[in-house]
């Protein structure tokens, strides 16, 4: 039994060996060409859903994380899915690369949407004004907690001007400054997510555009 253990993980350390190895020599980022590239060859047709899934339906994620600090390190590649719960994972293991994988098309879009507003936004408050499309109130700084960033922008009203703004900012920065060739069925997704932001603001939930 011992030896039959003891062989096992042998093979299990020579199969994952190569990963190891692997992960010191993840490249610093992606170009633009090897991202989108990635994006189309790893993405499968679209299909019909019961749910768009803007927003995880899952309240005890974050509870993991302790544990998971623990037994995972940083500067890795981590493998995630669906939305917006993998922003809490990515900040605490700190990996060095990140994949996400959905069986929606729509959550390509959404995370292209994302993916836009970080890089538009100095900072969180103008990412959530961005995001909800909501003048930013004053007082709001860099330091702000996220609970008075929205219990600021919960008060806030939602602005016409700044949706056509921003809607055009996050297009124009995924084809114009990153050069994706982003098609137009792709572009009308990534409207209709933003929509559903903008129309439920901070209030958005799971359910909300089902």
């Amino acid at each position: 039994m011992k030896r039959k253990l003891y062989l096992l993980i042998v093979m299990l350390a020579i199969l994952f060996a190569p990963f190891a190895l692997a992960a010191e020599t993840l490249p610093a980022q992606l170009t633009d060409e090897e991202f989108w590239k990635l994006s189309l060859q790893l993405s499968e047709p679209d299909g019909t859903f019961r749910s768009d899934n803007l927003l995880s339906n899952e309240s005890w994620f974050q509870y993991v994380i302790p544990e998971l600090n623990k037994a995972a390190k940083q500067g890795r590649v981590y493998l995630g899915v669906g939305p917006e719960q993998n922003f809490t994972y990515i900040v605490a293991l700190k990996p060095k690369m990140v994949f996400i994988f959905d069986i929606r098309r729509g959550n390509l879009d959404l995370h292209l949407m994302y993916k836009a507003l970080f890089e538009l936004s100095k900072d969180r408050a103008e990412f959530v004004s961005r995001l909800f499309s909501k003048p930013r109130p004053d007082g709001l700084t860099a330091q702000s907690s996220a609970g008075d960033i929205f219990n600021a922008f919960s008060k806030a009203d939602t602005s016409d001007t700044l949706y056509q703004e921003n809607l055009k900012a996050i297009q124009d920065h995924l084809v114009k400054t990153h050069g994706f060739p982003v098609a137009a069925n792709d572009l009308d997704g990534i409207q209709y997510v933003y929509d559903n932001f903008v129309r439920f603001g901070p209030y958005i939930s799971y359910n909300s555009s089902t």
